[in-house]
Parts: structure tokens; C-alpha cells; sequence
């Protein structure tokens, strides 16, 4: 009976050394190991919950059906609570299904498998021992959406498995540093995929390759050396124009100045700290995210200036691997000895472009494929297409290419040049089928050049042979709006077209172009424009008027945001215009305009500034502006006009009985007087007002 009771119990540990999974001999070396960290997070307390009875290593029930448990980090360990009650505290421990079809909910996410349990940097982290085509039904879903075509979920399970396979010795994690990994949830469509794939992997030279993916290459797949520097090039990794992508659209734009400080006390932040915020709310948020975690920790920051954000050095498939980036920026109680903020500064030239980008945020800039940047002295302008590294097959290209009839071999051979799909296990272990690249349609490489200017976009596009291309722009709805280019037949080399906007409101369009050669291999291509007119007219802010008696002058001061054509017109009372001062270009900023109202009559007049900018936006503004000169009657039969206020000062024009003089200013016993050309002093006891 005792070598009979151990004999049990070794029955019994090797039973539950294996994940959870009805498993040939051959898929017994095809489990995975995976870190649970993108669900779960960073976590001191987990709620567990199980569908079936779990044992530890030792055999004893660990958590049985139904019940709920809770783990704790304790001291370093792993405390474990059912109710208030602490049924014991581990450094570590196993916990295994007794049924295959068991799952452990984790945080009310199930998983399949088996478990490992630990404390690591002060958190709980599960590992899930689970076999890969149970892995795989957590992963397919989450990496491509399982309402997609067939054809194109087979060929990511395939990629899928793959690359875990690829990974099997180590403990991958469950985020997309690896692959996305969602437990036991699946969706029926990705399920069947797999397993009608199952066992397959994609291997070079009888190795299994590095199955790298990403959403969109943005229309050009790219080499693995050029992305991640160390390693050789891989020959299925290659940089070919891929026709098929959707070339996904990204862009960054930036004022250069986020916070005006000019007006604002830097001895006194507590005046003005709270109700300032940094213009940009996508990139700046991260980019003190990034702050935060280099030196600034719990430091309340204001970023005031990005003055330089670039990317350079493009690698043979158009993608940069450098940029440069500088912050300027206050951190509240950082003070110089006066009690003043002072100013920091974070600069970094020709840093690696994946820094960068980890800076500004990965959703943000959703590649490295750079297709056009700018700088003027108040924005920064970037616009790329893509979302991700771009190597290996693309998602949405896969969609596509499945949705106009390849099958997931086509598809996987287009990406994966020069490999074969080989079965590792499963029904038909060990059959191989050749990977055979498709001809591909005549690829079209487009461009678009908005100039609002004169309402129109540029498009240029190149053809690698004589095809019949139709070029179609349409709305956001799929709505065709204008066919610049109609079934044209055009020979290889590079074109142009223009596409008329002046109907058009702002937004992004897609241009469609389709070029199909003469054997009937149709080429298509689809490039997002966006349409951004000037609609805001400029702004003429801070108009004041002052006038001068002495000259008869009046001085017309205003600020405007932009350069523009500006007009200052003056009109009467009745509208009648009797002044027209500028009708020329401006710069932005301060102006001024004189008006010389000297053949005028008192009266209330009215100043209308115009400014018209380069995109014909206009503004016009008005003020009122006064004329009260003040005149007197000459009531001596002559009257002297002297230079000075003395009698024997010398004299410079005569007045006579009954003449009207303009009284400018009242000094002492004088008038300082206007008559015509001639300026200067009478005594007032000869001027009856």
C-alpha cells in the first residue's frame, strides 16, 4: 500500500506540472510563459476567482470552484485572505488546474493555464503558463480585429504563433513590447483561424524567422537593421513599396510658444501659477510625463517654449533615426537667490528618434516615417504616415490585400519573402508549403502639395509602368468630390494633377488613384490631404487716436496679429469720406497713420482701418475721433503776431478787426494762436472768444 500511495503522488505532481490544455505529445514543448503586467498593472492587492479546483505543486486544493480569494503584499511576501481571513503568506508559490477547461480570473479577467505567483518591485505578478494555441486565442483578437477577413486573421495567427515561438525560452510579458495578451476571453472568428492553422509557423533556411508586425507601414515595409540597430539585415525583412497598406496619418503640430510670460511677475508665480496652462493639450501633457520621470519627479512644471523639435538621418526606407528636441520650462520653487523662477532648459540634438518619440508619445507620433516637416518662427508642423515600426507584415495591409482575394499564403509570401510555412504539430505535422510572392500591380508613389493661396492642390504621383489611371478625391464619408485624373492612359515615369479646392470647406480627404497596366494588374493607392484655408481675419486690436492742435495733425496708432494690406479712411458726419492715409502692406505689430485735419471743420469723424491678409480674409474696425478747435474774433483794428510772449519779441504775421483766429493754448495774459501757415503769441484782451 505505501509504494502504491507514492506512486500516486507522483502520478499526481507530473499530472500538474503542464498548463491546462488536452495536449498531444508533440504540443507538450509548445507552451508559453507570460507576464501579466498590461492589464493588471502595478497592483499590492488582486482579487482571484476560479471556475474549477486549483492545486499547488504539492497537490493540496489551493483555491477550489467558485470561491474568491484575495492576495496581498505583505513584508516582502504574498499574503493570501479569504474573507478577513489570512490562510497564509508566501515568498512564492504554483497554483494548476485540475481541468483543462478551468479558468482563474484574475481581477475579473479569465485565464487558462497555470500560475506563478510573486512579489516583484513590491507588486504582485502573475506568470501564466499556458499552451500556444490557448495563448494564441488571447492574443489574435487583441492584435487584429476579429471582424476582419478571414484570409488576413489566418495570416496573423500564423504570424503570431510564430513569433512566440520564435520567443518560447523566455518570459515574454503580455503588452506590445511582445504581443497583446488578453487571457482566456478569444472571440469565435480569431478561435477558428487558429485552429485552422494550427501548428503552423513560418520559417527561412528550416529556422523559424522573427515574424515582426505593426498596424500600418504606412505603404513602404521596412528592413529590421534600420529600425533596431544591432543584428544583421534579415533577407524576408526587406524594404519594398507595399501597395496594399492604408497608409495611416499622423501629425504633430506645436506652437513653439505654449505660455506668454511676458506680462507675468516670475518673483510672484502664486499671482499667475494656477490660471496659466500650456496651449497644447496632446504632446505637452507627456512631454512632462517624460520630465517628470528625468529629474523632476512630483515637480508641478510649466513648459512656456518648444523651440525645436526635428527628425533627420532617413534610412534606405524613408524612415528618420535621429531628432532633436528642447524644452524651456519653470518648476515651481525653483528660485534663484531674489526669490525669481528660474528658466529650465532640456536639450537634446541628434538624440535616437525612438527617444523622441517616447517623449512625445507613441499614439502621437505613430511611426518613424517622416513624410514632411516644417518650422516658421511661431509652429512646428510634422506629418508622417504609419503606426508602428513598419517590418514584417502590416495589418491593414493584410486586410486589404485579403479583401481583394489573396489568401493568408499570399499575403504571408508578400511580407516574408523567400520562406515556407512548415507544420510543428498538430494534424499533418511536418508538411511544408512554399511561399511563392505574388505579382504585384503597378505601385503608385503619390505626393500632394496644398496651396491655399490659389485654392488648389498639387498632386504628383509615379508610375513604374504604362498603366490607365483614374485619380478620385473624396470626402470623409466616401463620397467622391472631384476626378482630376479620368481612365487616362499615362506612360511610366512621373505625373501631375490638379485638384480645385475653391468649393472645398476645411477637412481631410482621400485622394484615390488606380493604375492598371496592360495585363490587368490594377494598382491602387490612397494618400489623406488636408485642407486647411485661412478663415481667421486678422486681428487690429489697440487703436488709439490723438490729435495735435499746433500742427493740425492727428495720430492714428494700431496693432496688428499678421501681416496685411492695411486702408485708414476718414469720413464726416455725413459719410462723405475726406481722408483716405494708407492703402499699402504692413507687417504684424505697431503701426500709425497721420491725418492732417487742417482744411477741416470741427465735427465728429470717423477712422476705419481695414486690413486684408494674403488668404483675402478681412477685417475692418472703426472709432470715432473729435475736432474741437477752439477760434476767437480780432477785436483791434491790428493786431501783431509775435514769436514769443513779449511785446518786443519779433513778429511774425498781422491780424485785423473781425478775423477769425484758431486759439491753440491759453499762457498767461496770451493766446498762442493759429492763422493759416503762421503760429504765435497775442494778448488775449484782443481776442474775444
Amino acid at each position: 500500500m505505501r509504494s502504491l500511495r507514492y506512486l500516486f503522488i507522483a502520478f499526481f505532481i507530473t499530472f500538474f506540472a503542464f498548463p491546462s490544455h488536452e495536449a498531444t505529445a508533440a504540443e507538450e514543448n509548445t507552451s508559453m510563459e507570460v507576464k501579466l503586467k498590461n492589464y493588471l498593472g502595478n497592483r499590492t492587492s488582486v482579487k482571484i476567482k476560479a471556475t474549477g479546483d486549483y492545486r499547488t505543486s504539492g497537490g493540496e486544493i489551493f483555491i477550489k470552484a467558485g470561491e474568491n480569494l484575495t492576495l496581498k503584499v505583505e513584508s516582502g511576501k504574498l499574503a493570501v485572505y479569504k474573507g478577513f481571513k489570512k490562510m497564509g503568506s508566501y515568498a512564492s508559490f504554483k497554483v494548476m488546474p485540475g481541468k483543462p477547461d478551468a479558468s482563474l480570473f484574475i481581477n475579473g479577467r479569465p485565464y487558462l493555464g497555470s500560475f506563478s505567483f510573486t512579489a516583484e518591485d513590491g507588486y504582485i505578478r502573475p506568470i501564466n503558463h499556458v499552451y500556444m494555441e490557448d495563448y494564441l486565442k488571447g492574443v489574435v483578437p487583441l492584435e487584429m480585429p476579429a471582424l476582419w477577413h478571414a484570409e488576413a486573421l489566418k495570416a496573423q495567427a500564423i504570424a503570431a504563433r510564430t513569433y512566440a515561438l520564435r520567443h518560447q525560452s523566455t518570459i515574454i510579458d503580455d503588452t506590445v513590447s511582445y504581443q497583446v495578451y488578453g487571457g482566456a476571453a478569444g472571440h469565435y472568428r480569431t478561435n477558428s483561424a487558429i485552429e485552422q492553422t494550427k501548428g503552423m509557423v513560418i520559417k527561412h533556411d528550416g529556422e523559424i524567422i522573427e515574424a515582426f508586425f505593426s498596424s500600418s507601414n504606412g505603404g513602404m515595409t521596412e528592413s529590421n537593421s534600420n529600425v533596431w540597430s544591432s543584428g544583421n539585415s534579415l533577407a524576408y525583412l526587406s524594404i519594398k513599396e507595399d501597395p496594399y497598406d492604408s497608409k495611416t496619418n499622423w501629425e504633430i503640430m506645436l506652437d513653439k510658444q505654449q505660455i506668454d510670460l511676458s506680462k507675468m511677475d516670475l518673483s510672484k508665480p502664486e499671482e499667475w501659477w494656477a490660471s496659466v496652462e500650456e496651449k497644447d493639450k496632446t504632446v505637452v501633457p507627456k512631454l512632462k510625463v517624460w520630465l517628470k520621470n528625468n529629474g523632476y519627479a512630483n515637480k508641478d512644471i510649466k513648459i512656456t517654449d518648444i523651440p525645436l523639435l526635428t527628425f533627420t538621418d532617413e534610412k534606405t526606407g524613408g524612415r528618420v533615426t535621429k531628432g532633436s528636441i528642447q524644452l524651456n520650462f519653470y518648476v515651481r520653487g525653483l528660485v534663484d537667490d531674489r526669490g525669481k523662477l528660474l528658466q529650465q532648459t532640456v536639450k537634446l540634438t541628434n538624440a535616437a528618434a525612438s527617444k523622441i518619440r517616447g517623449m512625445v508619445g507613441q499614439e502621437v507620433m505613430k511611426s518613424y516615417l517622416v513624410d514632411h516637416s516644417s518650422t516658421d518662427p511661431s509652429k512646428i508642423s510634422i506629418e508622417g504616415s504609419g503606426y508602428g515600426h513598419g517590418v514584417g507584415l502590416s495589418q491593414f495591409g493584410a486586410k486589404n490585400r485579403a479583401e481583394a482575394g489573396q489568401s493568408y499564403q499570399e499575403i504571408l509570401g508578400f511580407y516574408y519573402p523567400d520562406t515556407t510555412i512548415e507544420k510543428e504539430y498538430g494534424p499533418g505535422a511536418g508538411s511544408k508549403t512554399e511561399l511563392v510572392v505574388k505579382s504585384e500591380p503597378n505601385s503608385v508613389n503619390m505626393k500632394a502639395e496644398p496651396d491655399h493661396l490659389n485654392d488648389e492642390v498639387g498632386i504628383t504621383y509615379s508610375l513604374k509602368e504604362d498603366a490607365v489611371v483614374t485619380l478620385t478625391i473624396k470626402n470623409s464619408k466616401g463620397k467622391a468630390l472631384a476626378t482630376p485624373v479620368r481612365d487616362q492612359t499615362m506612360k511610366k515615369g512621373t505625373h501631375s494633377a490638379i485638384w480645385n479646392t475653391k468649393t472645398v470647406n476645411n477637412g481631410t480627404y482621400e485622394a484615390e488613384i488606380s493604375a492598371m497596366d496592360r495585363t490587368g494588374n490594377e494598382g491602387l493607392a490612397t494618400m489623406a490631404i488636408k485642407i486647411s484655408k485661412d478663415t481667421s481675419a486678422p486681428k487690429i486690436t489697440d487703436v488709439n487716436t490723438s490729435g495735435n492742435y499746433s500742427t493740425e495733425k492727428a495720430n492714428i496708432t494700431y496693432t496688428i496679429n499678421e501681416n496685411a494690406n492695411v486702408t485708414v479712411e476718414i469720413k464726416n458726419s455725413k459719410g462723405k469720406v475726406v481722408g483716405i492715409l494708407s492703402e499699402r502692406q504692413f507687417t504684424k505689430g505697431r503701426q500709425s497713420a497721420t491725418w492732417d485735419f487742417k482744411n477741416m471743420s470741427n465735427g465728429t469723424f470717423t477712422v476705419t482701418i481695414s486690413a486684408k491678409d494674403k488668404s483675402n480674409n478681412q477685417k475692418s474696425i472703426s472709432t470715432k475721433v473729435s475736432i474741437r478747435k477752439t477760434t476767437g474774433i480780432v477785436t483791434a483794428r491790428e493786431l501783431y503776431i509775435k514769436k514769443n510772449k513779449n511785446a518786443s519779441s519779433e513778429t511774425v504775421g498781422n491780424l485785423y478787426r473781425d478775423q477769425a483766429v484758431t486759439i491753440l493754448a491759453q499762457q498767461d495774459e496770451w493766446y498762442k494762436v493759429k492763422k493759416g501757415s503762421q503760429i504765435g503769441y497775442v494778448l488775449k484782451k484782443h481776442v474775444k472768444k
